[in-house]
């Protein structure tokens, strides 16, 4: 009898000190590779009220639900969540691997202006550089966030599952984003002083911080003080991905980008311009296009990329504002290429301004009057 006291005395301490949530654990979850993530979850009660004793980690999961998952794991009142999802999306559709990592994305600031892949190679053969989902999926692949068997293809269109969803979640919520320049880098590399407006705050460097720059990841050894960067970190304070993004209008410098954006403008033009009005462009007489033209044209350049505010400056004959933009760009460009200081650049190029324009004035002319469009839309002219 003393023995089985004993016995009962010892299962009672055993078991007083497991954790409540290890018998929280839904039925259907025992051997999901995503286990790990749906009890972080369920910790935090973020699944509170939404599943009973069973999860269904292989299941779809329709967007009213999805869109409490995410107002709960990232903290988000009304307004902010108002403005991650759209009011006219179906409730009831089902969520998309597309719509997941694009949601994270958004809310840890993973945006174009931040992370460009202009030189980056695609991973997914199926999740080209126009697709909506490309940034988010790219750079969580890079970051080792996204499930190690999702490779090759994406399926962007794919509903995620349940499974898949509470890894998401679980990996990105606790993550902060961070804008800033670069103070101090620490000898050994491993830690880094980042000025944050008026804070500094003190980031952790690992062997697993990865770094992105020009369309390749490196190591830490590629920053330098007085660097910008976007980085995101963990609640430990250790930094998993830094990209360098580039100031003002230089996001847009890469060359390969740049020609592409311009022959895919002048084809904007031709659409809306008649050759007499491309030649009168050419010889600087804006004063040709009727309002209801520049309406159009300022919508198409504006479609492809283009700031609103360098179409207005175009249109409105600004050229010192056109200066100044040409300038941002090439000389960012240059910097990047030739690793030195942005303001070594400037002030090469200041001391010849003149003939730069005109050689770039010669070659937009010169592209321009020997492309195939152009021909096509005179073909009276030889």
């Amino acid at each position: 009898m003393r023995k089985l006291l004993f016995l009962a005395l010892i299962a009672v301490l055993v078991f007083a000190q497991v954790s409540p949530g290890a018998f929280a654990a839904y039925d259907d979850i025992a051997t999901n590779w995503a286990r790990k993530s749906i009890l972080a979850l369920e910790e935090r009660g973020i699944l509170e009220g939404i599943f009973s004793e069973e999860y269904g980690p292989h299941q779809p999961l329709d967007r009213a639900t999805f869109r409490v998952l995410v107002q709960r794991a990232f903290e988000l009142d009304e307004d902010a969540l108002s403005r991650v999802f759209n009011n006219e999306d179906a409730d009831d559709a089902l969520v998309t691997r597309s719509e997941l990592v694009t949601t994270a994305a958004e809310l840890l600031g993973i945006t174009e202006a931040n992370f460009s892949l202009a030189k980056w190679y695609p991973t997914f053969e199926d999740l080209p550089e126009d697709n909506n989902a490309y940034l988010a999926a790219e750079v969580f692949n890079m970051m080792g966030i996204l499930p190690t068997y999702i490779f090759n293809r994406f399926e962007p269109d794919r509903p995620a599952t349940r499974a898949e969803i509470a890894h998401l979640l679980s990996q990105t919520s606790t993550l902060q984003p961070l804008l800033g320049e670069i103070s101090e880098l620490a000898e050994e590399m491993d830690q880094v002083m980042i000025q944050v407006d008026e804070e500094l705050r003190a980031l952790t460097l690992t062997s697993d911080t990865r770094v992105y720059q020009g369309g390749a990841v490196g190591g830490v050894e590629q920053l330098q003080a007085g660097e910008r960067i976007f980085a995101v970190y963990n609640d430990d304070g250790e930094i998993l991905v830094i990209s360098k993004p580039q100031r003002g209008l230089a996001a847009l410098v890469d060359t390969e980008v740049l020609m592409n954006r311009l022959g895919a403008a002048a084809e904007a033009a031709a659409e809306v311009l008649t050759p007499e009005q491309v030649t009168a462009l050419l010889n600087g007489d804006w004063q040709t296009l009727s309002d209801e033209v520049r309406y159009e044209l300022h919508h198409r350049l504006v479609d492809l990329g283009v700031s609103p505010w360098e179409v207005d400056a175009l249109l409105a004959q600004d050229w010192a504002t056109v200066q100044e933009i040409i300038k941002d760009r090439l000389a960012a460009e240059a910097a990047d290429y030739l690793d030195i200081s942005p303001d070594l650049v400037f002030a090469a190029v200041n001391r010849n301004w003149q003939s730069l324009l005109e050689y770039l004035q010669v070659e937009l002319a010169q592209r321009l009057l020997t492309s195939s469009w152009l021909k096509e839309a005179s073909p009276g002219v030889n």
